[in-house]
């Protein structure tokens, strides 16, 4: 049942209304302590009309949210704090993606508006999420915006009392059984909460309830016999459907108090690309290699005149185009955060703002590249020699491979097979030849690669006057499909089985505990082959080289029109750039070029050649390196451009 406000109870009420009028119809002071998370912007979409987080810019999102907390300023007590945390996007961009920024953005508006911002804590999430991306660090951390509206705070009081206070929080993502709710872990509000000196009966707010972690936190406090206060709460939410989650997950009959829409209208903040640093500072040329550098500044002052660099037009020609660069202040502020993000308007891209771990404080260090559609970045990830901590070596002679699909990724008809022989096996118990059966009718004998960076050792390149010249020191056992004409099949098998309702009894079952029925190999989709190129062929040399023979033959682009359907036109140009628009000919059509040019067989055994790999969720050889830097790494962040 709704609790009253009192001295000597608590109260837990759900408002469910839209943020603006939730927070309008509070009263005014009346909020402690606020801890929110607010839909990020574009990342999911809640299910009603004006939600925060689906703007078409983000310059608009963020406007948004500073009109709507302008409003909770007036709703906070004399002391109290705002615990904001929002994570980062990365922009879409043709080529290479610049990390928004948009949280500290976010938070520069806001410190304009009038919140002073006392701390910007860093969530670390030991088990986040990894990534696939190559060219950069692995997202693992949030900023928490620490905001008040006096300096005299509670969290003031807080700092005050802790010498060894730290603003590095080193929290788990927790499960959840509720889907498409975005949920931050309990231990993080009870952290939070932890990091204030607050009184009795104090309010708190969350104004993006969600799930109602923040109540489920405040309510386990109150219950519990070692906690000293009482704790109101406030929940405001505007989606039925998550009221009836925190309710439940909070054991509450509360009868949701509901607010009508209330219409708000905001200016759409201005971003200045021009940054004007102060007069007094004065640029410090930057010595560097050609591939990038790294540079961490001691002050805010000392680290401008570094910054200053990459707004002169002459400082790019220091660089390569793949150069990467670093640089980072032990001193900042988030003025010095938001004046940086301008590079991504300026000709650089950043692609990530590392938080460097030092003395249980933290400062930012920015990987900037160039912003070109020409050349990926230097990022030589494995020189660091991070690997997995546990092993994911996989039993290959435990695994009947018979029945497992195969897809063939590379043709322009996405035909499927399956597997129903094995010729030969590697030492490791990997399939070396095999026959496959496709959905066509035909039957090939495909060659599988075992090692990646052997195959490519045999691929040697030498130049004329104008043009790469491929040679390939070709290995018998390196072939495309060969189609078999007179096997003898003694194995049927049903193609398109609808895996997601089988029910056998290897459902369940480990990948080396698979028996030899064909339905319970397929049920399991970990593991496939695919069939793809046997080379790791690189688009830019290939695009080269056909420059070269139109260049040879005296004709234009378009006259290979003449060759392709009409559907073909975007195509053909693509074939021949050089920069991330760029694309391989599929094997059929460089057929066509093949005789129409007389391109020999070296190149065509590069562009053209067949093999199936293995594919499984498995871990790399080497892990790709986190955003939160600790020592041990930072120590040797020189050699990821060299």
């Amino acid at each position: 049942m709704d609790l009253k406000w009192g001295k000597d109870r608590v109260m837990y009420k759900i408002i469910y209304s839209d943020v603006y009028a939730g927070i309008y119809n509070l009263s005014d002071s009346s909020i402690d302590i606020a801890i929110t998370s607010p839909p990020y912007w574009g990342q999911r979409d809640y299910g009603f009309e004006g939600q925060i987080g689906n703007e078409p810019k983000y310059i608009e999102y963020i406007s948004k949210l500073v009109k709507i907390f302008n409003l909770l300023k007036e709703k906070m007590s004399e002391k109290g704090v705002f615990f904001l945390n929002v994570g980062d996007k990365y922009l879409s961009k043709y080529g290479k993606s610049p990390l928004g920024l948009i949280p500290y953005k976010l938070a520069y508006f806001m410190v304009k508006d009038g919140w002073i911002l006392n701390d910007i804590l860093i969530w670390y999430k030991p088990n986040h999420m990894p990534s696939s991306v190559k060219n950069r660090f692995t997202n693992s951390y949030e900023p928490i915006f620490v905001l008040s509206k006096n300096k005299d705070n509670y969290f003031y009081d807080f700092v005050k009392l802790n010498k060894d206070y730290s603003n590095i929080l080193k929290i788990n993502l927790q499960p959840t059984p509720y889907r498409h709710v975005a949920v931050f872990p309990e231990n993080l509000v009870y952290k939070l909460l932890n990091m204030v000196n607050i009184p009795q009966y104090c309010t708190v707010l969350d104004m993006f309830a969600g799930s109602g972690t923040t109540l489920k936190v405040v309510k386990d406090l109150n219950e519990s016999i070692l906690y000293k206060n009482n704790i109101n709460a406030i929940m405001i939410e505007n989606n039925l459907e998550y009221i009836e989650i925190i309710k439940k997950r909070c054991n509450l009959n509360n009868k949701p108090t509901h607010y009508d829409f209330i219409f708000y209208d905001y200016p759409l903040l201005q971003e200045k690309n021009d940054i004007i640093f102060n007069n007094n500072i004065i640029k410090k040329e930057i010595t560097t290699e050609k591939n990038g550098f790294i540079e961490t500044a001691e002050t805010k002052e000392q680290y401008y005149s570094l910054l200053l660099n990459f707004f002169d037009k002459e400082f790019k020609k220091k660089l390569e185009l793949n150069a990467t660069c670093f640089i980072g202040s032990k001193d900042f502020d988030i003025d010095l955060i938001y004046n940086t993000s301008n590079l991504n308007n300026n000709g650089w891209i950043i692609r990530n703002m590392l938080v460097i771990e030092e003395n249980n404080r933290w400062y930012p260090s920015f990987m900037i590249i160039d912003d070109n559609k020409i050349e990926n970045n230097v990022f030589n990830y494995k020189n660091l020699n991070i690997t997995h901590k546990t092993s994911d070596d996989i039993n290959w002679g435990k695994i009947n491979f018979i029945g497992l699909k195969v897809k063939d990724n590379i043709s322009k008809k996405k035909v499927k097979g399956v597997v129903i022989d094995i010729e030969e096996k590697y030492n490791n118990g990997l399939p070396k030849y095999l026959f496959v059966k496709w959905e066509n009718g035909l039957i090939t004998k495909e060659f599988v690669i075992l090692s990646r960076k052997e195959i490519n050792n045999n691929i040697s390149f030498s130049y004329d006057e104008e043009n790469k010249i491929i040679e390939l020191k070709e290995k018998e056992d390196l072939f495309s499909s060969q189609i078999i004409e007179n096997y003898n099949e003694n194995i049927e098998f049903i193609f398109n089985q609808n895996l997601k309702n089988y029910n056998g009894k290897y459902r369940n079952e480990k990948r080396i505990n698979w028996g030899a029925s064909p339905g319970a190999r397929a049920s399991n989709e970990e593991i496939y082959f695919s069939k793809q190129r046997l080379y790791e062929v690189d688009q830019k040399i290939v695009a080269t080289y056909l420059n070269y023979l139109l260049k040879n033959k005296k004709m234009p682009k378009k006259s290979l029109l003449l060759l392709f359907p009409s559907s073909y036109n975007h195509t053909i140009g693509h074939w021949f750039r050089k920069d991330f628009g760029g694309s391989i000919p599929l094997p059929e059509d460089w057929q066509i070029l093949k005789n129409y040019f007389n391109i020999n067989e070296h190149w065509t055994n590069y562009v053209c050649k067949t093999a199936l790999t293995i594919q499984i969720v498995k871990k790399g050889e080497y892990k790709l390196p986190k955003d939160f830097i600790e020592k041990e790494i930072k120590d040797k962040l020189e050699c990821l451009i060299k």
